[in-house]
């Protein structure tokens, strides 16, 4: 019991993530059908789609942030000598930390002078906006980690972006007459 709650308090941005993008799928193929089958469409459905899309949304992007997997132009970055390249990425994680801490108290202002609610289930728009807050709150606390890594543990701070840049075998792309 300790052990999955432990990997549910680990992974929880990406089951919040998973279950924000079930909803919507389902919610979303049941107002189609509703639509074009039965020519009844749901206007719950669609409302709450769009609150599990918000927060598939900012859960999800979190996740991808804890393991470096947003895309970024290091064209310019992978042209530096190594040492270089280190303290650029420390120097942008240290930026990370200010823009998502900005962020989180921008959406956490944004979220208490709400006073809208949904138009079908009366839900609370705090409920909605919530999601950029645990989103941007995620992402500040795991920028700082990898800030404070790439300080103390500079070997782990290199390895985390050294997993995000490795090519595997389906990442290969062969152009025609070229051999990999």
């Amino acid at each position: 019991m300790k052990k999955k709650l432990l990997w549910l308090i680990l992974h929880i941005e990406e089951t919040i993530s998973v279950i924000g993008l079930s909803g919507m799928l389902l919610f979303t193929i049941f107002n189609v059908v509703m639509r074009y089958a039965f020519d009844r469409p749901k206007s719950w459905a669609t409302e709450l789609a769009v609150i599990c899309l918000v927060w598939a949304t900012f859960p999800g992007a979190a996740a991808c942030h804890k393991k470096n997997l947003h895309y970024g132009m290091d064209f310019l970055v992978n042209r530096l000598p190594e040492n270089m390249q280190y303290r650029l990425r420390q120097v942008l994680m240290g930026v990370c930390v200010i823009l998502f801490a900005t962020l989180t108290y921008v959406a956490i202002a944004f979220t208490i002078r709400t006073t809208k609610t949904t138009s079908f289930f009366m839900v609370s728009y705090r409920f909605i906006n919530s999601a950029a807050i645990v989103g941007f709150l995620s992402m500040t606390i795991y920028s700082l980690y990898f800030f404070i890594k790439s300080i103390k543990a500079p070997d782990y701070f290199k390895q985390y972006y050294a997993n995000a840049y490795q090519e595997t075998d389906d990442m290969k792309v062969e152009l025609q007459g070229e051999q990999a």
